[in-house]
């Protein structure tokens, strides 16, 4: 899992940018063009089925195959949406926010209103909805999902799919429910029978939850984030997903399956530290190799050298977390079979 080390998870830092500034051509154009504050190249938004300022909604859309590019990023989808606000108005809780249900894809937006192309200098967006065959790609990165929610509210980024996936260089992470990535708290969540796969097929580490929570170093100060309260509070940033997001360990929930090239090991609870290498696994421990199975409580692995300990508790290894009782180890040992060409021990003579 090492790899997943300098995964850039490039969702929320894609949509991050977008939308920053906000105004149309003309009525009835078919692209309209967007000016980040993030970056000097500006956003170009096309769609084959036309683009629409609904004024008293106030939120763009954009149909048919729309597509939000910037230098070497994309975004496609079935369907755009940005929604804007006076700079003045503060959140509302009747405006859409990272905690409403994510977009119906099947559901129609509201009829057009009329476009002035008035710059829009006072107003600023505050989410963008991504609607149907989501992809999002940069240079080295694709995410793929059904729909997507940037909040720039909470700096919140979900995106939703069955399956939702994230391939870069280092690595592939599934999920079959939602991914979401918290930008200020610098963590991601990947929810759904998740799972992490290292790019590197020939080292066969891969990690398997109900639940997995990367959380990433601060590129300020080379820590980690601390865990999120269960609703976090975020104030927004137009700059607050920039920057590299090395991940400093990744957190493992429900039915974990960490897998080696030498052994797989069961759980309830993994915590896998990029850094040193070391994952400790706690629960109901099964560790099987080749044919042989241990059961205990707690188990310590390296997966850098392949060695692994397992023990009936974290008390027994020295560990701050894990089982407080601790369970007995067990070993089932499944004898090697005897190769048939092996020689057969000589037999007495009578």
């Amino acid at each position: 899992m090492s790899r997943f080390r300098n995964s850039k998870w490039l969702v929320a830092t894609t949509l991050a940018g977008f939308f920053a500034s906000v105004w149309c051509d003309g009525a009835g154009a078919q692209s309209l063009t967007f000016n980040s504050k993030n970056s000097d190249d500006p956003i170009t938004v096309t769609a084959e089925k036309g683009l629409e300022w609904q004024q008293n909604e106030k939120r763009f859309v954009a149909r048919g195959n729309a597509k939000a590019a910037q230098g070497d990023v994309n975004v496609v989808a079935d369907e755009l949406t940005a929604y804007y606000r006076d700079k003045a108005n503060k959140p509302s809780s009747s405006k859409p926010s990272a905690d409403t249900p994510l977009p119906d894809a099947g559901k129609d937006a509201a009829p057009a209103a009329d476009a002035t192309g008035d710059k829009i200098d006072s107003s600023e967006v505050y989410r963008v909805d991504a609607i149907g065959h989501v992809t999002i790609t940069s240079a080295s990165d694709v995410a793929t999902g059904t729909a997507a929610v940037y909040d720039f509210d909470k700096a919140v980024l979900v995106m939703q799919g069955d399956p939702v996936v994230l391939t870069t260089s280092d690595g592939t992470v599934t999920a079959h429910r939602t991914l979401q990535y918290w930008s200020n708290q610098k963590v991601a969540v990947a929810e759904g029978d998740a799972l992490a796969v290292d790019a590197d097929k020939t080292l066969g580490r891969r990690l398997k939850a109900d639940r997995l929570t990367a959380y990433f170093h601060d590129d300020s100060t080379g820590s980690s984030k601390a865990k999120p309260a269960a609703k976090p509070v975020a104030k927004a940033g137009l700059n607050s997903a920039s920057g590299r997001r090395d991940i400093s360990y990744i957190l493992g929930a429900g039915d974990v399956v960490l897998t080696t090239k030498s052994e797989i090991v069961r759980g309830d609870r993994a915590n896998y530290n990029v850094d040193s290498g070391i994952a400790t696994v706690d629960g109901a421990v099964k560790m099987t190799r080749d044919n042989s199975q241990l059961n205990g409580g707690f188990a310590v692995v390296n997966v850098n050298s392949g060695v692994s300990r397992l023990y009936g508790s974290a008390a027994e290894a020295k560990m701050p977390a894990g089982l407080k009782e601790p369970t007995r180890v067990k070993a089932l040992l499944a004898p090697t079979p005897r190769s048939a060409d092996a020689p057969s021990p000589p037999s007495k003579e009578p």
